[in-house]
């Protein structure tokens, strides 16, 4: 891969040649330099970069040139490349000339000369390692791209055998590590059920050692699984991933660079932990459907005399093949069960519609000292990226109430944000992330006849009789940028009676393209809509809702992962 490019503009060839020395002698090892004497110079030079498909990472211009100045040259270069950092050198220049760069150009930085040398280095450096952070989120969704796309290609194999050398081979694709290996237990034994190389004679011979020699292989790959489980600190270019599903271990997926000793990152980490999670899934279900095609046989032989046994199992063998075919999302282990909002709340609905195999939206709720507390979040993003920080949240609110034993919904709230600003790194110089949430979350007491709201961005609805009061939430999200979240979240308190009805929900409702001029349903439609509803117990509330949106949406695919969640005290 060639080396991301740092252009130099400057009409004084000392200055450039000074430039180019001080570049070279920090950044040389990961970045090129590039020099330009005009503006009209430079734009050659740049479309040349992109001919050659080069990356331009950071320019660094003077301000007083011939023919074009530094903030219009900025300018030009911005609208072509936009993600590229803009240093400006300023000596005389106008505070409309910067103001122009600024707003114009997205300008990173203006350094006044005679600029300190060292300080003008330390700019240049940190705008090149922001750039490194960007191509790194480029690649980072790349591989969710790619994920998703082998997440798809196994979940709906039947098949053990093509199933495990499927997703082994999807594994090498996705993480480029040289070898690989998927030890599943089976009758109590663990095995070594797949292999894969990124080598194709390396393929070949691992593939015939695992057919003539699976004992000795197997123990050759155990003994390498327990030295890494039991070290303290993994060798970075050997990785142990265990495959399990709610609590139960199904495998190991090991990993190694032999020969190279590449490490594995943290992108390769994340996208070898979904990878398992998917595979515990499909492997579960290739067994289970393995046995019913046993017994299917069974069953046929015995025909004559088991007539009516024969056709139970074939009953029971469509309904267990229906819950495989939907049994897909990773997320299923983690949310709650409906029950227990049922048991709290029997008059209540959850309509819930992914866009995708996974979900950014999530509801989460928690019977905590006599206070029933009950979210409905809304995660940046949809399928794999949305389902990383859904799966995250929800981790983090069980912590939060569960083991913190934290229930006012505006310090939930808070330290939810806190942890997961810590976990993204986006209190760090230079984080690049701006994922978060919007989140609805209350904390209802049945017996002292309060409710208590907080809102990131979410609002919550209650209906008191013919009163209808709506509490709009914060305006701030939880997470993002470092200069989104300013203030303390608010909490309301809120006196509530019997058959007071209580409404939470994401924007994925509100946001659903159709009708007959294709357009959003919106937030006033949703709310009249809710208003006709008030006549019907929650759960034909749920159905209405349900075909309602069916009826908006048509043949429009769906826009956005759909939640709401409705609940009479």
């Amino acid at each position: 891969m060639k080396k991301p490019v740092i252009l130099c503009v400057d009409d004084e060839k000392i200055i450039l040649d000074s430039l180019e020395e001080q570049i070279t002698g920090r950044l040389g090892r990961e970045f090129s330099v590039e020099l330009a004497e005009r503006g009209e110079e430079a734009l050659e030079i740049i479309q040349e970069l992109s001919e050659d498909g080069r990356e331009l990472a950071v320019v660094v211009s003077d301000q007083l040139m011939p023919a074009m100045k530094g903030d219009e040259f900025l300018i030009r270069v911005h609208q072509s490349h936009p993600e590229t950092l803009k240093i400006l050198l300023t000596g005389q220049a106008s505070i409309d000339a910067i103001r122009n760069a600024i707003n114009s150009a997205r300008l990173y930085r203006y350094v006044v000369k005679p600029w300190e040398e060292n300080d003008l280095m330390l700019t240049i450096e940190e705008a090149a390692r922001s750039y490194l952070q960007y191509l790194q989120l480029l690649e980072h969704n790349r591989l969710l791209r790619s994920l998703n796309k082998a997440t798809q290609e196994i979940s709906g194999e039947m098949d053990l055998k093509r199933l495990v050398n499927r997703f082994m081979q999807n594994v090498i694709d996705n993480t480029g590590a040289e070898k690989g290996f998927l030890i599943v237990e089976k009758e109590g034994k663990l095995n070594v059920e797949a292999v894969a190389s990124a080598i194709q004679e390396e393929a070949r011979f691992l593939h015939l050692k695992l057919v003539n020699e699976s004992p000795t292989l197997t123990n050759e790959v155990l003994h390498q699984v327990a030295d890494t489980l039991q070290s303290d600190t993994f060798p970075d270019y050997r990785i142990v991933t265990p495959i399990s599903k709610k609590g139960k271990n199904l495998g190991y997926l090991y990993l190694e660079n032999p020969s190279t000793r590449d490490t594995f990152n943290y992108n390769q980490r994340e996208i070898l932990q979904m990878l398992a999670s998917q595979a515990a899934i499909s492997i579960e279900n290739a067994n289970l459907y393995a046995r019913i095609e046993e017994r299917t046989r069974e069953v046929e032989e015995e025909k004559d005399k088991l007539e009516q046994a024969k056709v139970i199992i074939e009953q029971k063998n469509e309904d267990i093949t229906a819950s495989i075919r939907y049994a897909r999302r990773i997320q299923e282990a983690v949310f709650p069960e409906v029950g227990a909002l049922q048991k709290n709340f029997p008059n209540s609905f959850i309509l819930f519609r992914p866009k995708d195999i996974v979900s950014g939206d999530f509801y989460w709720f928690s019977d905590k000292e006599n206070t029933f507390m009950i979210a409905a979040a809304d995660c940046t993003g949809h399928g794999v990226p949305g389902g990383f920080m859904s799966v995250m949240a929800s981790n983090f609110m069980n912590q939060i109430v569960n083991e913190d034993h934290l229930i006012e919904p505006a310090e939930v709230v808070a330290r939810l944000n806190n942890r997961i600003r810590f976990a993204l790194k986006q209190d760090v110089v230079g984080g690049e992330s701006a994922d978060g949430m919007d989140m609805a979350l209350c904390a209802v007491n049945v017996r002292e006849g309060m409710l208590q709201f907080c809102g990131a961005k979410r609002p919550l609805i209650l209906y008191r009789g013919s009163e209808v009061i709506e509490y709009r939430g914060d305006k701030q999200s939880i997470g993002g940028r470092s200069d989104d979240n300013t203030e303390p979240y608010e909490q309301n308190s809120v006196k509530i009676e019997s058959s007071n009805r209580i409404y939470l929900f994401s924007d994925g409702f509100t946001d659903q393209f159709g009708g007959d001029e294709h357009k959003k349903y919106g937030s006033r439609r949703f709310r009249d809509f809710l208003d006709s509803l008030q006549g019907l117990s929650m759960h034909e509330q749920g159905e209405r809702l349900g075909v309602e949106l069916d009826a908006w949406r048509g043949s429009v695919e769906q826009t956005d992962d759909i939640l709401v969640v409705g609940l009479q005290v």
